[in-house]
């Protein structure tokens, strides 16, 4: 079951990058303080790029259902926030 879980996780994280490339793109700001720190030295997509696939595996290795669902919930919220932004 946390496969299908995982899945969903990785396609969240695919809409994130997406979506906070979109926002950056008009010049909104990155709410994670880590990342927007990261983004002021290097290139937003690269870094998305490469700490993404770390929470996924991270997700995998651990194969812990619960904190799955709660990783995919709380990425929900991310891309509902992000679309927010880039629709005003």
């Amino acid at each position: 079951m946390n496969t299908v879980f995982l899945a969903v996780f990785v396609l969240l994280q695919i809409a994130d990058v997406w979506t906070t490339h979109k926002a950056l793109s008009m010049g909104k700001r990155e709410a994670n303080p880590f990342l927007a720190r990261l983004f002021e030295y290097f290139n937003p997509v690269k870094v998305m790029v490469l700490v993404k696939p770390v929470a996924v595996i991270a997700l995998w290795v651990a194969d812990i259902p619960i904190v799955t669902v709660a990783a995919c919930a709380l990425y929900v919220a991310v891309v509902v926030n992000n679309y927010k932004v880039i629709s005003k």
